[in-house]
């Protein structure tokens, strides 16, 4: 049985999107222990259905991946290589509607994170570290703050210089968990 699960907010108009995000965990070479969705519905924002799916995940690790992203075919298989003594394991990411941005496409600065989001929103986190943690908190840039909160806790963060996810990064959605 796989060690980790994936875990997907969603909105429920994006429909396509959903269903793009779905195929690219089921076209995993390593496959997911399972794939949990939380529609919000009430639009109260990704935090909560993120915590309400974390509190359900029953594997060692949880991949956060928002509705509106891909992952590559080999992003757990990576994900998993590297996760060995780590407690938060991100990827590098191809950018789709801004290729400008690479914020995410960087090693891990524990300095640089306390100021901006280095760490993506399409992580793999220890299980145990989230709920411990209290889980995303109802905050702007509730990611970021997260990671933070993560680190002041001692959390070890392991950046793998690989593309395996695709960010979606349109400009009419509404990204929250920026800072």
């Amino acid at each position: 049985m796989s060690e980790v699960t994936v875990i997907t907010a969603s909105l429920p108009d994006r429909i396509s999107q959903r269903e793009e995000c779905i195929r690219s965990v089921a076209a995993q070479i390593i496959k997911p222990a399972d794939h949990l969705i939380a529609i919000d519905y009430q639009k109260i924002g990704g935090w909560r259905p993120r915590n309400v799916l974390a509190s359900q995940v029953e594997t060692k690790w949880t991949q956060l991946l928002d509705d509106d992203d891909l992952l590559l075919p080999s992003h757990l298989e990576t994900m998993l290589d590297h996760a060995e003594g780590a407690d938060v394991v991100y990827s590098y990411a191809s950018v789709i509607g801004d290729p400008a941005f690479n914020l995410y496409n960087r090693p891990f600065d524990p300095d640089l994170l306390r100021t901006t989001s280095i760490v993506s929103h399409v992580a793999m986190v220890r299980t145990e570290l989230i709920l411990d943690l209290g889980g995303f908190d109802n905050v702007k840039g509730y990611d970021w703050r997260f990671w933070v909160k993560a680190l002041d806790a001692g959390a070890k963060f392991v950046s793998v210089p690989e593309t395996t996810w695709v960010y979606r990064l349109n400009p009419e959605w509404v990204h929250e968990s920026r800072p």
